[in-house]
């Protein structure tokens, strides 16, 4: 994979330990377990007093090649949560335990997920987060697995990770595959009527791997039963250009294109559209994130205003989570976008469930993250709590619209921005 974004982090299996002063290489106050031993699952303790004095959060992202723009800044938003708790007076139930970040470069490549994993846990982390691309996350959940040590998914949409092995120490905050799916399945065609724009065909341009298969299968069984019959499926590879799957579009002439790619591929359509003459009456995204990125969204110009998109989203309409994404960008100069919401959010799951374990053994942050209900969290969803698979039981994917030069969350209306406009 070749990088695309001009984005530079630290290089391959680089560990990043965050201590000291805030800012982009440290959390205040951190300690490294002087003095402490570690039991068999990794927790450290002191000589004398089983309280730990820290908790150690494993932050498995691409910090180098293409994806690391987004890796980089997720892996900013783990340590912004640790951050800030740690500012509020650390694990409370464990007398003010702080927490530090381990940060892996897993590269977006699949082998390297396994491997950082595994070299996060034997550095001492109590609990992973992780990895943007599904293939990645997929790799490290079965390390995580075998070691009994959680792994919250930052990011990571496969149905696959989650569905097709019963996994124990697993869990996603955010909306699966098939739920993207379905959330998009219903608001983006309810949306586009009431704008006026009747969408009865689709369609989809997917990344070829199992993070767009996923999608692509919900939306062939979820589409139909919104009245959106899937005319055309048009799939690209990393570093492909979009013309022939432009041309098969164009051909098949649906009322909408649905894009589920990583940034560069969305944009890649966008240009091979400009250059083609060819505009869809619609233009969408499910799972997306080229549709809420500030510097996508400029790239794709006059073609993407308007668009309609379902991913994960921070909630605007809680002054926290302005609060959060103020706090972030003032931090570390970078955009707060949904990809790194979902990743500050995920956090917050893995601090409530260290906060109700009262432990840093693995085993009971484990049992906590499957009994807790996670209110107090900055995403455009309800409540998290985990079923017996992992999976978020109230995970949702709200839709967002482009305006100009940003997008806005528009659909459900609990967690619009602003109204939809065509």
């Amino acid at each position: 994979m070749t990088q695309r974004d001009g984005h530079r982090s630290p290089g391959r299996r680089t560990f990043l330990k965050i201590g000291g002063a805030a800012g982009v290489t440290a959390l205040a106050g951190c300690t490294g377990g002087d003095g402490g031993g570690e039991t068999d699952s990794g927790a450290t303790t002191g000589e004398t007093d089983s309280t730990p004095e820290t908790i150690v959060i494993g932050s498995n992202h691409p910090l180098t090649g293409g994806l690391s723009y987004t890796g980089g800044r997720m892996d900013q938003a783990v340590q912004l949560a640790a951050m800030l708790k740690n500012e509020a007076g650390g694990i409370s139930s464990l007398g003010g335990a702080e927490l530090e970040v381990i940060s892996g470069d897993n590269e977006g490549a699949q082998e390297l997920g396994a491997e950082v994993a595994q070299q996060l846990i034997d550095d001492g982390a109590h609990v992973l987060t992780g990895c943007y691309s599904s293939p990645v996350s997929t790799a490290a959940a079965r390390v995580a697995e075998r070691a009994q040590v959680p792994f919250v998914i930052s990011v990571s949409v496969a149905n696959s990770i989650l569905q097709e092995t019963q996994l124990n120490y697993v869990y996603r905050p955010q909306p699966s595959a098939a739920q993207m799916g379905i959330d998009h399945a219903r608001l983006m065609p309810q949306i586009a009527a009431d704008g006026g724009i009747d969408v009865t065909t689709a369609g989809l341009y997917y990344i070829d791997i199992s993070f767009g298969q996923s999608i692509r299968d919900t939306l062939r069984e979820e589409l139909p039963k919104n009245g959106v019959e899937v005319v055309a499926e048009t799939p690209i590879n990393f570093g492909e250009t979009a013309d022939t799957q432009v041309t098969q579009l164009r051909d098949a002439d649906p009322d909408v294109v649905i894009s589920t790619t990583y940034n560069a591929e969305t944009v890649e359509l966008v240009r091979a559209m400009d250059a083609q003459n060819y505009a869809p009456p619609l233009l969408a995204g499910c799972s997306s994130a080229a549709f809420n990125d500030v510097g996508s969204i400029e790239q794709m110009g006059a073609t993407a205003d308007g668009s309609l998109a379902t991913n994960f989203a921070l909630d605007p309409t809680d002054d926290r989570a302005a609060e959060v994404q103020s706090r972030f960008e003032s931090e570390f100069g970078e955009a707060f976008d949904a990809n790194v919401a979902m990743t500050y959010a995920s956090a917050q799951a893995i601090i409530a469930g260290i906060e109700a374990a009262g432990s840093a053994d693995t085993d009971a942050i484990n049992d906590a993250l499957r009994s807790i209900t996670v209110e107090d969290h900055i995403a455009a969803m309800p409540p998290m709590s985990f079923d017996d698979r992992g999976e978020n039981e109230n995970a949702l994917a709200p839709l967002f619209q482009v305006q100009g030069d940003n997008s806005f969350v528009v659909a459900p209306e609990d967690y619009a921005a602003r109204s939809p406009s065509f």
